[in-house]
């Protein structure tokens, strides 16, 4: 593994890398539904603590993980609106307890009585409680048992299928507050986005309560990465390639690793993003290559494997992988190449989604039309490169329109999807 180190290079180079980072802007969570989601997620913990709750005085800590906590959140698919918050429930049970009295407690306590909001738009899954809104929003709450003397809130999670309550659940040891840290560690801001996404506005928020500790602010984009905005669209694509599969995706948590552990030293955004893809590319490959299925851990607890449950066999590996060239031969055109701009649009609709392909395009062709005519060419001559200034800020995140999201198999996924 690379050795860690902050960039302070500039890496929007040329037109490649300001509409890959247009479109990652476009493909996040706007701060009015990250401000509901907290909302959300604050009532919820909350309404578990309610006089007569089944876990009325059980609740101990109550935060945020997945994709929240590492600031990854994306648009899930392109078929609809839906999007996932997850939460972790922490229960001052006893960490042997049975897992599927103790997930059928939470939908209990989420579910209530009939008549209650909550009633007929909760889920009991494998590992988590999720609850469905009407505007396709999910909440996952995963009961957790916080270890005494172990590090970085390391928890006992429960497993057990409600479809099958003749076989036994059994009791994991994770630690995704542990994850997130790690990652954030590893993906540090980068100064570019400062000059690059130096006007974008997020809505300021302040909702906290006792024992529930409020969500992670989002990010602003020039509080971001490339390893972030590799991530973000690394999920985008994922999503889209899965969006009509009847097959387990690779979870989010795995690709969080294989991003963070991956250091890129040479400028550029495109670059960046090509490099990361190549290296999770030739990490599946290989695997696939020796018939064997990909095995990986979270860095901050051994007994934590981020793939106990994907890929399940070398089938669904060899679909990721296949995913995966098809990834890096478009990049490699879009990075390598001398693509016109309906050329960019193309690649870039085929791997993140029409939509935002065709509003960053478009928007970048006014933008450049608008400085030539008034004699600002961003052009270096002789060169083809984008002269970057440092404000106002060159995108307009603001016109961007979130692609619609979803979750996968339910809340069964929890933190991993």
């Amino acid at each position: 593994m690379n050795a860690l180190t902050r960039d302070s290079s500039n890496h929007i180079l040329d037109e490649g890398d300001v509409l890959l980072a247009d479109v990652a802007v476009r493909i996040q969570l706007p701060p009015s539904s990250y401000a509901i989601a907290e909302g959300r997620y604050n009532t919820l913990a909350n309404w578990i603590e309610r006089d007569g709750s089944p876990l009325q005085g059980l609740v101990g800590l109550v935060y945020g993980q997945g994709g929240v906590a590492t600031g990854s959140v994306v648009a899930n698919r392109a078929s609809n609106d839906e999007y996932d918050v997850d939460a972790i429930i922490g229960l001052s049970i006893q960490p042997n307890s049975d897992p599927q009295l103790v997930l059928d407690t939470l939908y209990d306590s989420v579910r209530g009585e009939p008549g209650s909001r909550y009633y007929n738009v909760t889920t009991r899954c494998t590992r988590c409680v999720q609850v469905a809104y009407a505007d396709s929003m999910h909440v996952d709450l995963t009961p957790a048992v916080l270890l005494q003397g172990r590090p970085d809130r390391e928890s006992i999670i429960f497993h057990h299928r409600a479809e099958t309550p003749h076989i036994a659940g059994r009791h994991i040891i994770a630690n995704p507050y542990g994850f997130a840290d790690w990652f954030k560690a590893n993906t540090p801001p980068e100064p570019l986005f400062g000059q690059v996404f130096g006007g974008y506005i997020v809505m300021d928020r302040a909702l906290e309560k006792a024992q529930t500790e409020p969500l992670p602010d989002q990010l602003k984009p020039h509080e971001t990465s490339r390893a972030l905005l590799s991530l973000q669209l690394t999920k985008r694509f994922r999503n889209l390639r899965y969006n009509d599969r009847d097959h387990r995706c690779p979870p989010s948590v795995l690709l969080c690793r294989l991003i963070a552990e991956h250091k890129v030293f040479k400028s550029g955004f495109a670059v960046a993003l090509l490099s990361h893809v190549t290296y999770i590319r030739d990490e599946f490959r290989a695997a696939q290559q020796a018939k064997q299925l990909y095995y990986a851990v979270n860095p901050v607890c051994p007994t934590d494997v981020l793939t106990d449950r994907w890929p399940g066999s070398l089938a669904d590996q060899g679909l990721w992988c296949r995913d995966l060239n098809h990834y890096v031969d478009q990049l490699t055109v879009y990075v390598h190449g001398s693509p016109t701009l309906a050329q960019r649009q193309a690649i870039l609709a085929d791997l993140f989604g029409e939509q935002a392909a065709r509003s960053a395009v478009r928007d970048f062709a006014d933008r450049m039309g608008k400085d030539k005519e008034a004699g600002r060419s961003r052009y270096t001559p002789g060169t083809g490169r984008l002269v970057v200034p440092a404000a106002p800020a060159l995108l307009a995140p603001t016109r961007g329109r979130t692609e619609p999201r979803t979750n996968y198999f339910g809340g069964d996924a929890w933190w991993r999807t």
